[in-house]
Protein backbone atom coordinates (compact mmCIF):
# COMPACT_ATOMS: atom_id res chain seq x y z
CA UNK A 1 0.00 0.00 0.00
CA UNK A 2 1.45 3.59 -0.95
CA UNK A 3 1.42 5.94 2.10
CA UNK A 4 -0.37 8.94 1.74
CA UNK A 5 1.13 11.84 3.73
CA UNK A 6 -0.74 14.92 4.98
CA UNK A 7 -3.93 15.39 6.92
CA UNK A 8 -6.67 12.99 5.50
CA UNK A 9 -9.40 15.61 5.54
CA UNK A 10 -9.09 19.39 6.25
CA UNK A 11 -10.30 20.60 9.29
CA UNK A 12 -12.57 22.81 10.32
CA UNK A 13 -13.80 23.60 6.33
CA UNK A 14 -16.41 21.72 4.80
CA UNK A 15 -16.80 21.15 1.11
CA UNK A 16 -19.95 23.34 0.45
CA UNK A 17 -19.51 22.84 -3.28
CA UNK A 18 -17.35 22.49 -6.38
CA UNK A 19 -17.21 24.66 -9.17
CA UNK A 20 -16.60 23.15 -12.87
CA UNK A 21 -14.25 26.47 -14.36
CA UNK A 22 -13.76 25.70 -18.10
CA UNK A 23 -11.30 27.34 -20.25
CA UNK A 24 -10.49 27.90 -24.17
CA UNK A 25 -7.13 28.90 -25.34
CA UNK A 26 -4.96 29.02 -28.67
CA UNK A 27 -1.84 27.02 -28.32
CA UNK A 28 -2.58 23.48 -28.42
CA UNK A 29 -0.64 19.87 -29.70
CA UNK A 30 2.16 17.75 -28.96
CA UNK A 31 5.07 18.95 -27.61
CA UNK A 32 8.69 17.85 -26.10
CA UNK A 33 9.53 17.65 -22.89
CA UNK A 34 12.40 20.67 -21.50
CA UNK A 35 14.96 19.03 -19.72
CA UNK A 36 13.76 20.46 -16.35
CA UNK A 37 10.28 18.87 -17.30
CA UNK A 38 12.38 15.43 -17.96
CA UNK A 39 14.50 15.85 -14.51
CA UNK A 40 11.29 16.70 -12.27
CA UNK A 41 9.00 13.97 -13.80
CA UNK A 42 11.65 11.30 -13.15
CA UNK A 43 11.78 12.81 -9.71
CA UNK A 44 7.95 12.56 -9.62
CA UNK A 45 8.08 8.87 -10.50
CA UNK A 46 10.55 8.45 -8.17
CA UNK A 47 9.03 9.77 -5.55
CA UNK A 48 5.56 7.98 -6.35
CA UNK A 49 6.08 4.72 -4.40
CA UNK A 50 6.69 6.58 -1.54
CA UNK A 51 3.73 8.60 -1.45
CA UNK A 52 5.23 12.14 -2.01
CA UNK A 53 3.72 14.22 -4.54
CA UNK A 54 6.57 16.76 -5.09
CA UNK A 55 3.57 19.00 -5.21
CA UNK A 56 4.66 23.21 -5.08
CA UNK A 57 1.86 24.65 -3.14
CA UNK A 58 0.77 28.69 -2.60
CA UNK A 59 -2.02 30.20 -0.54
CA UNK A 60 -3.07 33.25 -1.47
CA UNK A 61 -5.01 35.73 0.22
CA UNK A 62 -7.90 37.06 -1.41
CA UNK A 63 -8.61 41.18 -1.89
CA UNK A 64 -11.54 42.34 0.03
CA UNK A 65 -14.92 42.12 -1.59
CA UNK A 66 -13.76 39.05 -3.97
CA UNK A 67 -16.53 37.07 -4.98
CA UNK A 68 -16.00 33.16 -5.89
CA UNK A 69 -17.05 34.20 -9.54
CA UNK A 70 -14.38 36.94 -9.81
CA UNK A 71 -11.53 34.30 -8.21
CA UNK A 72 -12.48 31.43 -10.55
CA UNK A 73 -12.59 33.36 -13.58
CA UNK A 74 -8.82 34.54 -12.09
CA UNK A 75 -7.95 31.27 -12.40
CA UNK A 76 -9.66 30.87 -16.04
CA UNK A 77 -7.47 33.53 -17.41
CA UNK A 78 -4.26 32.20 -15.48
CA UNK A 79 -5.26 28.44 -17.13
CA UNK A 80 -5.81 30.22 -20.53
CA UNK A 81 -2.38 32.50 -20.45
CA UNK A 82 -0.02 29.68 -19.47
CA UNK A 83 0.37 26.76 -20.90
CA UNK A 84 2.29 24.52 -18.38
CA UNK A 85 -1.06 24.64 -16.54
CA UNK A 86 -3.47 23.04 -19.41
CA UNK A 87 -0.43 20.36 -20.42
CA UNK A 88 -0.36 16.11 -19.45
CA UNK A 89 2.33 14.52 -19.94
CA UNK A 90 2.41 11.64 -22.10
CA UNK A 91 4.27 8.65 -21.76
CA UNK A 92 5.80 7.89 -25.42
CA UNK A 93 9.04 7.27 -25.55
CA UNK A 94 10.83 9.83 -24.78
CA UNK A 95 8.43 10.98 -22.76
CA UNK A 96 6.18 13.99 -24.07
CA UNK A 97 3.56 16.24 -23.16
CA UNK A 98 0.29 17.59 -25.21
CA UNK A 99 -0.98 21.34 -24.80
CA UNK A 100 -4.76 21.18 -24.28
CA UNK A 101 -6.81 23.69 -26.33
CA UNK A 102 -9.67 23.51 -24.01
CA UNK A 103 -11.04 21.62 -20.71
CA UNK A 104 -12.14 22.36 -17.21
CA UNK A 105 -11.09 22.55 -13.78
CA UNK A 106 -13.03 21.64 -10.82
CA UNK A 107 -12.46 23.95 -7.82
CA UNK A 108 -13.63 23.36 -4.09
CA UNK A 109 -15.29 25.93 -2.31
CA UNK A 110 -14.91 25.70 1.39
CA UNK A 111 -17.04 27.03 4.16
CA UNK A 112 -15.54 27.64 7.79
CA UNK A 113 -18.33 27.25 10.24
CA UNK A 114 -19.32 30.14 11.83
CA UNK A 115 -18.24 31.75 13.88
CA UNK A 116 -14.86 31.58 12.53
CA UNK A 117 -11.82 34.25 13.93
CA UNK A 118 -9.33 34.90 11.08
CA UNK A 119 -7.10 33.15 12.81
CA UNK A 120 -9.60 30.05 12.34
CA UNK A 121 -10.03 30.90 8.54
CA UNK A 122 -6.02 30.66 7.80
CA UNK A 123 -5.62 27.55 9.99
CA UNK A 124 -8.76 25.65 7.54
CA UNK A 125 -7.43 27.40 4.79
CA UNK A 126 -3.88 25.85 5.14
CA UNK A 127 -5.28 22.50 6.10
CA UNK A 128 -7.03 22.43 2.94
CA UNK A 129 -4.11 23.38 1.11
CA UNK A 130 -1.91 20.38 2.73
CA UNK A 131 -4.90 18.46 1.37
CA UNK A 132 -4.36 19.50 -2.09
CA UNK A 133 -0.78 18.43 -1.88
CA UNK A 134 -1.33 15.38 -0.26
CA UNK A 135 -1.63 13.10 -3.25
CA UNK A 136 0.66 12.22 -6.17
CA UNK A 137 0.01 13.96 -9.72
CA UNK A 138 -1.63 11.50 -12.11
CA UNK A 139 0.50 13.34 -14.50
CA UNK A 140 -1.39 11.72 -17.41
CA UNK A 141 -4.93 12.23 -16.98
CA UNK A 142 -4.69 15.33 -14.18
CA UNK A 143 -4.36 18.39 -15.05
CA UNK A 144 -0.95 20.11 -13.19
CA UNK A 145 -2.89 22.44 -10.75
CA UNK A 146 -5.47 21.77 -7.93
CA UNK A 147 -7.26 24.49 -6.58
CA UNK A 148 -9.41 25.24 -3.77
CA UNK A 149 -11.46 28.67 -2.00
CA UNK A 150 -11.63 28.83 1.46
CA UNK A 151 -14.11 31.96 3.49
CA UNK A 152 -16.93 32.10 5.37
CA UNK A 153 -20.80 32.66 4.59
CA UNK A 154 -20.21 35.97 3.13
CA UNK A 155 -17.16 34.27 0.40
CA UNK A 156 -13.99 33.48 -0.16
CA UNK A 157 -11.03 34.96 1.82
CA UNK A 158 -7.85 32.39 0.54
CA UNK A 159 -7.31 30.86 -3.15
CA UNK A 160 -5.37 27.37 -2.19
CA UNK A 161 -3.29 26.35 -5.09
CA UNK A 162 -1.24 23.13 -5.84
CA UNK A 163 1.36 22.75 -8.97
CA UNK A 164 2.57 19.35 -10.32
CA UNK A 165 6.53 20.04 -9.91
CA UNK A 166 6.54 19.07 -13.85
CA UNK A 167 4.25 22.37 -14.89
CA UNK A 168 6.47 24.75 -12.48
CA UNK A 169 9.42 25.00 -10.28
CA UNK A 170 9.69 27.96 -7.38
CA UNK A 171 10.37 30.85 -9.67
CA UNK A 172 7.67 29.92 -12.16
CA UNK A 173 5.31 30.73 -9.72
CA UNK A 174 6.81 34.05 -9.27
CA UNK A 175 4.90 35.42 -12.62
CA UNK A 176 1.96 33.34 -11.84
CA UNK A 177 1.76 34.80 -8.18
CA UNK A 178 1.67 38.84 -9.96
CA UNK A 179 -0.60 37.27 -11.94
CA UNK A 180 -3.32 37.05 -9.38
CA UNK A 181 -1.71 39.91 -7.46
CA UNK A 182 -3.28 41.72 -10.41
CA UNK A 183 -6.63 40.43 -10.83
CA UNK A 184 -7.63 39.06 -7.31
CA UNK A 185 -5.10 37.86 -4.68
CA UNK A 186 -4.04 40.97 -1.87
CA UNK A 187 -0.36 39.46 -2.43
CA UNK A 188 2.01 36.81 -2.72
CA UNK A 189 2.88 34.67 -0.04
CA UNK A 190 6.44 34.21 -1.06
CA UNK A 191 8.09 37.48 -2.13
CA UNK A 192 10.03 37.64 -5.25
CA UNK A 193 13.72 38.19 -4.76
CA UNK A 194 14.63 39.84 -8.59
CA UNK A 195 12.51 41.79 -10.88
CA UNK A 196 10.57 41.03 -13.27
CA UNK A 197 11.78 41.18 -17.42
CA UNK A 198 10.12 43.38 -20.03
CA UNK A 199 11.18 40.49 -22.47
CA UNK A 200 8.20 37.91 -23.25
CA UNK A 201 8.82 34.95 -21.80
CA UNK A 202 9.16 31.47 -23.56
CA UNK A 203 5.99 29.05 -23.42
CA UNK A 204 7.33 25.20 -22.79
CA UNK A 205 7.38 24.20 -26.30
CA UNK A 206 9.14 27.27 -27.58
CA UNK A 207 11.84 26.03 -24.81
CA UNK A 208 11.77 22.56 -25.95
CA UNK A 209 12.54 23.75 -29.08
CA UNK A 210 15.43 26.39 -28.03
CA UNK A 211 17.12 23.19 -26.07
CA UNK A 212 16.58 21.18 -29.12
CA UNK A 213 18.50 23.54 -31.42
CA UNK A 214 21.52 23.69 -28.80
CA UNK A 215 24.04 21.24 -28.46
CA UNK A 216 25.18 20.76 -24.55
CA UNK A 217 28.70 19.85 -25.51
CA UNK A 218 30.50 22.08 -22.59
CA UNK A 219 27.43 20.57 -20.14
CA UNK A 220 28.33 17.50 -20.73
CA UNK A 221 32.50 17.62 -20.80
CA UNK A 222 31.85 19.30 -17.43
CA UNK A 223 29.45 16.65 -16.23
CA UNK A 224 32.54 14.05 -17.31
CA UNK A 225 35.13 15.93 -15.42
CA UNK A 226 33.68 15.54 -12.43
CA UNK A 227 32.38 12.11 -12.50
CA UNK A 228 35.69 10.95 -12.93
CA UNK A 229 37.03 12.93 -9.94
CA UNK A 230 34.04 12.38 -8.04
CA UNK A 231 34.71 10.05 -5.19
CA UNK A 232 32.53 6.33 -5.20
CA UNK A 233 28.94 6.05 -3.36
CA UNK A 234 29.02 4.89 0.15
CA UNK A 235 27.85 1.05 0.69
CA UNK A 236 23.93 0.77 2.08
CA UNK A 237 23.02 0.31 5.50
CA UNK A 238 20.10 -1.88 4.56
CA UNK A 239 16.80 -1.59 5.03
CA UNK A 240 15.56 0.75 8.32
CA UNK A 241 14.48 -0.99 10.98
CA UNK A 242 11.68 1.66 11.52
CA UNK A 243 10.21 1.06 8.24
CA UNK A 244 10.88 4.59 7.39
CA UNK A 245 12.94 4.38 4.75
CA UNK A 246 13.13 8.03 3.70
CA UNK A 247 13.57 10.39 6.71
CA UNK A 248 13.44 14.34 6.98
CA UNK A 249 15.62 16.55 9.86
CA UNK A 250 14.80 19.86 10.22
CA UNK A 251 17.62 22.93 12.46
CA UNK A 252 17.17 26.10 12.47
CA UNK A 253 20.17 27.71 14.86
CA UNK A 254 21.43 30.99 15.42
CA UNK A 255 24.52 30.55 16.08
CA UNK A 256 24.94 28.85 13.03
CA UNK A 257 23.33 31.86 11.19
CA UNK A 258 25.66 34.15 12.42
CA UNK A 259 28.41 32.17 11.45
CA UNK A 260 28.04 31.82 7.82
CA UNK A 261 27.26 36.09 7.81
CA UNK A 262 30.25 36.48 9.28
CA UNK A 263 32.61 33.87 7.26
CA UNK A 264 31.03 35.78 4.10
CA UNK A 265 31.48 38.95 5.42
CA UNK A 266 35.46 38.45 5.88
CA UNK A 267 35.83 36.11 2.63
CA UNK A 268 33.84 38.55 0.68
CA UNK A 269 31.62 35.53 -1.02
CA UNK A 270 28.09 34.58 -0.82
CA UNK A 271 26.31 32.60 1.81
CA UNK A 272 25.41 30.22 -0.67
CA UNK A 273 29.13 29.57 -1.36
CA UNK A 274 30.19 29.43 2.58
CA UNK A 275 26.85 26.72 3.29
CA UNK A 276 28.67 24.72 -0.30
CA UNK A 277 32.41 24.52 1.33
CA UNK A 278 30.86 23.26 4.64
CA UNK A 279 28.83 20.58 2.65
CA UNK A 280 32.37 19.99 0.96
CA UNK A 281 34.66 19.87 3.90
CA UNK A 282 32.04 17.89 6.22
CA UNK A 283 31.88 14.80 3.45
CA UNK A 284 35.22 14.90 2.63
CA UNK A 285 36.32 15.28 6.36
CA UNK A 286 34.76 11.84 6.19
CA UNK A 287 35.55 9.96 3.17
CA UNK A 288 39.11 11.42 3.49
CA UNK A 289 38.85 11.69 -0.57
CA UNK A 290 40.34 14.85 -2.32
CA UNK A 291 37.63 16.02 -4.33
CA UNK A 292 34.39 17.30 -3.19
CA UNK A 293 31.37 16.80 -5.16
CA UNK A 294 27.87 18.11 -4.60
CA UNK A 295 24.79 18.65 -6.77
CA UNK A 296 24.04 22.42 -6.68
CA UNK A 297 20.05 22.90 -7.85
CA UNK A 298 20.46 25.68 -10.67
CA UNK A 299 17.69 28.15 -11.59
CA UNK A 300 18.54 28.35 -14.86
CA UNK A 301 16.93 31.40 -15.78
CA UNK A 302 19.84 33.89 -16.86
CA UNK A 303 18.55 34.26 -20.37
CA UNK A 304 15.88 37.18 -20.56
CA UNK A 305 13.01 35.06 -22.23
CA UNK A 306 13.35 32.70 -19.28
CA UNK A 307 13.25 34.80 -16.23
CA UNK A 308 8.91 35.07 -16.34
CA UNK A 309 8.89 32.05 -18.07
CA UNK A 310 5.80 29.80 -16.37
CA UNK A 311 7.82 26.00 -16.86
CA UNK A 312 10.27 24.46 -14.79
CA UNK A 313 13.77 25.44 -15.82
CA UNK A 314 15.92 24.45 -12.92
CA UNK A 315 18.37 21.60 -12.57
CA UNK A 316 21.15 20.02 -10.50
CA UNK A 317 24.52 20.92 -12.29
CA UNK A 318 27.67 19.28 -10.61
CA UNK A 319 30.18 21.31 -8.55
CA UNK A 320 34.15 19.52 -7.95
CA UNK A 321 36.01 21.44 -5.49
CA UNK A 322 39.60 20.49 -4.74
CA UNK A 323 39.78 19.93 -0.93
CA UNK A 324 43.58 19.24 -0.48
CA UNK A 325 45.68 21.74 1.31
CA UNK A 326 42.69 24.30 1.49
CA UNK A 327 42.20 26.72 5.21
CA UNK A 328 38.48 26.63 5.36
CA UNK A 329 38.59 30.78 4.08
CA UNK A 330 40.58 29.19 0.84
CA UNK A 331 38.12 26.47 0.08
CA UNK A 332 35.11 28.82 0.29
CA UNK A 333 37.09 30.79 -2.03
CA UNK A 334 37.41 27.59 -4.36
CA UNK A 335 33.69 26.43 -4.10
CA UNK A 336 32.85 29.80 -5.06
CA UNK A 337 34.92 29.86 -8.24
CA UNK A 338 33.96 25.86 -9.00
CA UNK A 339 29.78 27.16 -8.51
CA UNK A 340 30.55 29.90 -10.84
CA UNK A 341 32.00 27.10 -13.45
CA UNK A 342 29.20 24.72 -12.51
CA UNK A 343 26.62 27.21 -13.42
CA UNK A 344 28.15 28.45 -16.23
CA UNK A 345 28.34 24.77 -18.06
CA UNK A 346 24.69 25.06 -18.05
CA UNK A 347 21.83 22.16 -17.96
CA UNK A 348 21.95 19.39 -20.40
CA UNK A 349 19.64 16.32 -21.11
CA UNK A 350 18.65 14.24 -18.57
CA UNK A 351 18.92 11.04 -20.45
CA UNK A 352 22.37 11.85 -22.07
CA UNK A 353 23.45 12.43 -18.39
CA UNK A 354 22.43 9.64 -17.42
CA UNK A 355 24.46 7.53 -20.12
CA UNK A 356 27.32 9.45 -19.19
CA UNK A 357 27.23 9.00 -15.67
CA UNK A 358 26.85 4.80 -16.37
CA UNK A 359 29.35 5.00 -18.92
CA UNK A 360 31.85 6.42 -16.27
CA UNK A 361 30.72 4.11 -13.73
CA UNK A 362 30.96 0.93 -15.60
CA UNK A 363 34.98 2.36 -16.53
CA UNK A 364 35.97 3.27 -13.13
CA UNK A 365 33.73 0.48 -11.64
CA UNK A 366 31.92 1.72 -9.13
CA UNK A 367 28.79 3.81 -8.11
CA UNK A 368 28.67 7.58 -9.02
CA UNK A 369 25.00 8.26 -7.26
CA UNK A 370 26.58 9.43 -3.86
CA UNK A 371 26.76 13.29 -4.60
CA UNK A 372 24.83 15.13 -1.43
CA UNK A 373 22.42 17.73 -2.78
CA UNK A 374 21.92 21.56 -2.09
CA UNK A 375 18.70 23.47 -2.66
CA UNK A 376 19.86 27.16 -1.82
CA UNK A 377 16.76 29.80 -1.89
CA UNK A 378 17.39 32.97 -0.95
CA UNK A 379 14.16 35.03 0.31
CA UNK A 380 13.36 38.48 -0.95
CA UNK A 381 15.96 39.78 1.86
CA UNK A 382 19.35 38.84 2.46
CA UNK A 383 20.82 36.94 5.62
CA UNK A 384 23.03 39.88 7.49
CA UNK A 385 27.09 39.76 6.74
CA UNK A 386 28.70 40.84 9.74
CA UNK A 387 31.54 39.70 11.96
CA UNK A 388 30.82 38.20 14.91
CA UNK A 389 32.78 36.95 17.88
CA UNK A 390 33.12 33.84 19.92
CA UNK A 391 31.10 35.07 23.13
CA UNK A 392 28.13 36.40 20.97
CA UNK A 393 28.15 32.70 19.35
CA UNK A 394 28.25 31.00 22.89
CA UNK A 395 25.15 33.32 24.00
CA UNK A 396 23.34 32.42 19.97
CA UNK A 397 24.02 28.58 20.75
CA UNK A 398 21.18 28.42 23.31
CA UNK A 399 18.53 29.83 19.89
CA UNK A 400 18.22 26.71 18.36
CA UNK A 401 15.71 23.56 17.56
CA UNK A 402 15.87 20.58 15.59
CA UNK A 403 12.98 18.26 14.81
CA UNK A 404 12.41 14.91 12.66
CA UNK A 405 9.56 16.07 10.30
CA UNK A 406 7.59 14.87 7.09
CA UNK A 407 7.73 16.15 3.76
CA UNK A 408 6.15 16.13 0.57
CA UNK A 409 9.14 16.38 -1.49
CA UNK A 410 11.32 13.73 -1.59
CA UNK A 411 14.89 12.97 -4.05
CA UNK A 412 16.92 11.03 -5.28
CA UNK A 413 20.01 11.39 -3.29
CA UNK A 414 22.18 10.12 -0.78
CA UNK A 415 21.50 13.28 1.11
CA UNK A 416 19.94 16.50 0.13
CA UNK A 417 20.33 19.75 2.06
CA UNK A 418 17.70 22.38 1.60
CA UNK A 419 18.29 25.75 2.85
CA UNK A 420 15.28 28.67 2.83
CA UNK A 421 17.33 31.94 3.63
CA UNK A 422 16.11 35.24 4.43
CA UNK A 423 17.16 38.40 7.38
CA UNK A 424 15.71 36.29 9.80
CA UNK A 425 18.07 33.10 9.10
CA UNK A 426 18.36 29.84 7.88
CA UNK A 427 15.98 27.22 7.87
CA UNK A 428 17.71 23.82 7.11
CA UNK A 429 16.16 20.79 6.26
CA UNK A 430 18.09 17.42 5.38
CA UNK A 431 16.67 14.48 3.79
CA UNK A 432 18.42 11.13 4.16
CA UNK A 433 17.86 7.68 2.70
CA UNK A 434 18.00 5.25 5.45
CA UNK A 435 19.01 2.27 3.43
CA UNK A 436 22.12 4.28 2.28
CA UNK A 437 23.04 5.54 6.30
CA UNK A 438 20.83 5.09 9.15
CA UNK A 439 18.85 8.01 11.18
CA UNK A 440 21.47 9.50 13.92
CA UNK A 441 24.51 9.64 11.45
CA UNK A 442 21.65 12.78 10.12
CA UNK A 443 22.04 14.32 13.00
CA UNK A 444 25.82 13.57 13.67
CA UNK A 445 26.03 15.33 10.13
CA UNK A 446 24.21 18.54 10.53
CA UNK A 447 25.94 18.86 13.90
CA UNK A 448 29.34 18.58 12.56
CA UNK A 449 28.35 21.51 9.76
CA UNK A 450 27.21 23.57 12.31
CA UNK A 451 30.75 23.20 14.34
CA UNK A 452 32.78 23.72 11.62
CA UNK A 453 30.68 26.63 10.66
CA UNK A 454 30.81 28.17 14.06
CA UNK A 455 34.54 27.61 14.62
CA UNK A 456 35.51 29.67 11.64
CA UNK A 457 32.63 32.62 12.32
CA UNK A 458 34.81 33.61 15.18
CA UNK A 459 37.93 35.57 13.88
Amino acid sequence: MVPEHGPASPAGAAPRHTVSVPFTAGGTGPAPLTWSQQYYLAELDAARPHGRSLAITRLYPLIAGTDEKEATTALRELVERYESLRSRVTRTVPPGQYVHRQGSLDVAVHEVTAPATDHDVRAAAEAVLADLARRPFDVVEEWPLRAALIGTGEGPRFLALAFSHVAVDAFALLPVGAFLVARCARADPVARTAPGCAVEALQPRELAEAEASRTPRRALRHAEQTLRRMPAAPTGAGPSATGERFRFLRRRSAALDLAVGAVAARTGESPASVLTAAVLAVDAARSGERYGVVQLISANRLRPETVDAVVPCSQPVLCCVDTRDASFAELVRRTASASLRAYGAGPCPPAALAELRATVEKERGIRLDGAPTLNYRPRATSLPLRETDAEELRRAAADAESAWVDSVMLWQSAHYLSADVDDSGMRLLLQIDTDVRPARWAEHWLADLEDLLTTYGAP
